[in-house]
């Protein structure tokens, strides 16, 4: 079952062209935001991300799994607001909801949002997680504490590293985050 949003869904300027012209093709209405806003949204955050074994009428299809979490955010303009209240909502639900089986992400339309871009040389990242095991007892105590609790964390050598790039001031915030937005309001 999907909630809906309260208002609709925000569309980065990004992805606004792109996205706007698939919406006008099936008559769904939109507005451009003329100025940037700070907003109360929800944004989707990908614990999985599993594009398909074989291609799709020449298209990789995306599989995700994840939840919908409140961030305030900065909306640039230029961005799309697209209201769930009129005709075609069911449409809307269909193309924007990141795990419906037809939406825009499972056809592979937002597959750069869950690819990872950045990441550590694994001796680089032990170096930097025995620095910041050093200086910090609280992390120090919360990653032996998932040791003991995780037999699968304290087995991969890799999610162990990962625990610490994940925390360092060069992780990118934007990994596995889909960047369509539930909103509660009319953005003003």
């Amino acid at each position: 079952m999907v909630t809906t949003p309260g208002a609709g869904y925000l569309v980065p300027p990004a992805h606004a062209a792109w996205v706007g012209q698939r919406l006008q093709r099936h008559g769904i209405r939109y507005s451009t935001l003329g100025a940037m806003v700070d907003a109360e949204v929800e944004v989707f955050r990908a614990t999985a991300a599993t594009p398909a074994p074989e291609s799709s009428e020449g298209r990789q299809r995306m599989t995700v799994t994840g939840s919908w979490a409140p961030e305030t955010r900065s909306i640039g303009a230029g961005a799309l607001f697209v209201p769930i209240a009129q005709p075609g909502a069911r449409l809307l639900l269909s193309l924007l909801e990141p795990m419906a089986p037809d939406s825009l992400l499972a056809w592979g339309d937002f597959n750069n949002a869950f690819e990872r871009k950045e990441y550590m040389e694994g001796y680089v990242a032990e170096q930097v997680a025995r620095e910041m095991l050093a200086a910090n007892p609280a992390l120090r105590k919360r990653f032996e504490q998932q040791l003991r609790e995780d037999p699968k964390f304290a087995a991969s050598p890799s999610a162990r590293l990962e625990f610490f790039a994940r925390l360092h001031p060069s992780w990118d915030e934007q990994y596995r985050l889909y960047p369509v937005m539930r909103i509660g309001q009319t953005p003003r």
